[in-house]
């Protein structure tokens, strides 16, 4: 008899002497079991295998036996006397938080109440059981005692020399807690298991792990995943590398107590730390304070490789961070989740050390960016096709935008590309006309570039015709065709929708200030023709039965105002434009929540608007 039986059947003894002492605790045992098992029930295969990473297990193998039976098998150290004692007693481990272990609560194992109805253990060359019959047996208890399964070691012998440790699981009917499916994203962030194996129906498939300081790759039988792997302080952060990494990752991403929990953190990465999770082990508890520090070093992580460019891991985080979904939604949305904590500390890293390179309000060619930037800047982030994305980085992260004005004077015009050179051109015209103003001598140089160009567009105007006219020349055509002070006069003169209404309004004895570079939610600010205070936000579409969105931000003003909130929507263009003002607040306007980023959008508006101008 080898000293570990020895020691079982001591431990038995002494629990059985436990049980005639105090019979009702076994009762209460076995009601705290079966609460805290069922919150476990879908966690019961992450719990093993995290034992099973926790025993210094390289290999793991789940078999399915057919019948609701299942062997759970590794190849780690075997159970010693104080394993075993831990496995019988409730909420015992040999494992502390913050060590060489993953878990610390002494729960995994429990778990298993969950889902069966008799475990066998296998190990160090003993074999005992977990089985409610046989315990009411050994306690003198009548079969179907309320008594908890995982207590009494039972059927105690020595057993043939295994590697490792194997548990086989005898599942009650209906319940197998998914003990054969096992998301691959919990091999990530594992210390010791690199390779997982399930067995079903005489065939396999197999998890392997590749892992390196900066790397690791999970070779799936549809192919491999890879991901970065970034480390700050309590936080790793995995980033999808390719395109069957980020299918696992998600758009919003995934977080992890170093195995997947249910929680999103709005970013295509996925966080893993020590933190604090719910009885469950399904959520993170976003209030406790190793949560917000394991969430404040991903921030830091990520904004470390987001200021500098340069790298594959840096290029592809900006390349997700532009073309997922709106970073923006999380800021405004409501509560606090692990989402708006990371991406507010994300937000709060990134401004208070800017990187230095900045947004451009135009596209850049790859060309382009080495030119204006020397020390390295992402391509993604001045991709045409990624300039509405852009803004909305440039917004949240808060970069720097880049000047212009100092590039048209510097000296690397010549080598910034034919392609840039136009957009500037016509950028600079545009700004021209809008505000009036009158061009530099190189700016107007570029200007007649982009209107002598093959391809620029109809009625492109040169810099010197700029230079000379002491009026923008768009609204110079308007007043030969329709009457001065008309709104499609205005509007042509002043081009953009908020300018144009301020001072068309203006001309009718309103006193309206342009503060849509504030945002405050509205464009214009002050009063209108009998003195009352007013607020305008201004929309702009193309006919009258198109629809416009208002956002939560805007929403939230007029319901607080109403009457003193007024949309001015500016209908079509050229000599045929129009401009009405609606009251937002008004009975029976019919207006739809999207589920877009919480916008109001407005439908069959026209007929409740007046009129203010024709054509």
């Amino acid at each position: 008899m080898s000293d570990l039986v020895r020691h079982l059947l001591a431990l038995q003894d002494t629990l059985v002497r436990e049980h005639a002492q105090a019979p009702g605790l076994f009762g209460e045992i076995a009601r705290m079991e079966n609460l805290l098992a069922d919150t476990y029930r879908n966690r019961v295969p992450y719990e093993l295998l995290q034992n099973s990473d926790d025993a210094g297990s390289a290999s793991v193998v789940i078999e399915d036996l057919g019948g609701g039976r299942y062997t759970w098998s590794n190849d780690g150290r075997l159970l010693d006397a104080g394993d075993v004692e831990a496995l019988c007693r409730s909420a015992s481990s040999t494992k502390l938080r913050g060590g060489d272990s993953i878990g610390y609560r002494g729960i995994g194992f429990k778990s298993l109440a969950a889902v069966a109805a008799r475990i066998e253990v296998r190990s160090a060359g003993v074999a005992f059981t977990f089985d409610k019959e046989a315990a009411a047996a050994l306690l003198g208890e009548p079969s179907g005692a309320s008594l908890p399964l995982i207590r009494i070691p039972a059927g105690i012998r020595d057993g043939d020399r295994t590697e490792g440790t194997s548990f086989t699981i005898t599942c009650r009917p209906g319940a197998d807690g998914g003990l054969h499916s096992i998301d691959p994203v919990s091999a990530l962030f594992l210390r010791n298991v690199t390779r997982i194996e399930t067995r079903s129906n005489g065939s396999g498939r197999q998890v392997r792990v590749d892992r390196g300081p900066s790397e690791v790759v999970l070779h799936l039988h549809e192919g491999e995943a890879r991901f970065g792997v970034l480390v700050h302080g309590t936080a790793t952060v995995a980033v999808p590398l390719n395109a069957r990494a980020l299918a696992m990752t998600g758009v919003r991403g995934r977080l992890a107590c170093f195995l997947p929990l249910d929680d999103e953190v709005g970013l295509p990465v996925v966080v893993s730390g020590d933190l604090l999770t719910d009885p469950s082990r399904t959520h993170a508890v976003v209030a406790d304070a190793s949560t917000r520090q394991v969430l404040a070093d991903a921030a830091r992580a990520l904004a470390d490789r987001l200021r500098t460019p340069g790298d594959p891991v840096s290029e592809r985080l900006w390349q997700l961070l532009l073309e997922g979904e709106d970073i923006r939604s999380l800021l405004v949305s409501a509560g606090s989740s692990a989402g708006t904590v990371l991406l507010t500390a994300l937000r709060e890293e990134m401004t208070a050390r800017r990187p230095s390179f900045a947004y451009s309000s135009l596209a850049l060619e790859p060309e382009d960016v080495s030119v204006l930037f020397p020390g390295g800047a992402p391509a993604a982030l001045y991709a045409q096709r990624n300039q509405t994305a852009a803004r909305a980085a440039k917004a949240v992260l808060g970069l720097r935008t880049l000047d212009f004005t100092d590039v048209v004077t510097g000296p690397d015009v010549p080598a910034l590309s034919d392609a840039l050179q136009g957009r500037l051109g016509r950028h600079l015209g545009e700004l021209a006309r809008t505000h009036g103003r009158r061009l530099t001598t190189a700016e107007r140089k570029l200007v007649d570039a982009a209107a002598d160009a093959p391809d620029a567009a109809p009625g492109a105007v040169s810099g010197a015709a700029l230079a000379a006219a002491p009026a923008p020349v768009a609204a110079t055509r308007a007043a030969n065709a329709l009457p001065e002070g008309s709104f499609p006069v205005v509007m042509a003169r002043w081009r953009t929708a908020e300018v144009a209404t301020m001072e068309f309004l203006n001309g009718r004895g309103w006193n309206l200030s342009d503060v849509s570079g504030q945002n405050v939610g509205y464009d214009l600010d002050g009063t209108d023709s009998e003195g009352r205070s007013v607020r305008i936000e201004v929309k702009k579409v193309d006919r009258p039965d198109a629809r416009f969105a208002m956002t939560n931000n805007e929403m939230s003003l007029m319901l607080t105002a109403p009457g003193g909130y007024l949309l001015a929507v500016v209908v079509g263009d050229g000599k045929h434009v129009k401009l009405l003002l609606l009251d937002p607040s008004a009975e029976n306007l019919p207006r739809e929540r999207v589920c877009r980023r919480w916008d109001w959008e407005f439908t069959d508006w026209a007929r409740f608007a007046q009129v203010v101008d024709y054509a």
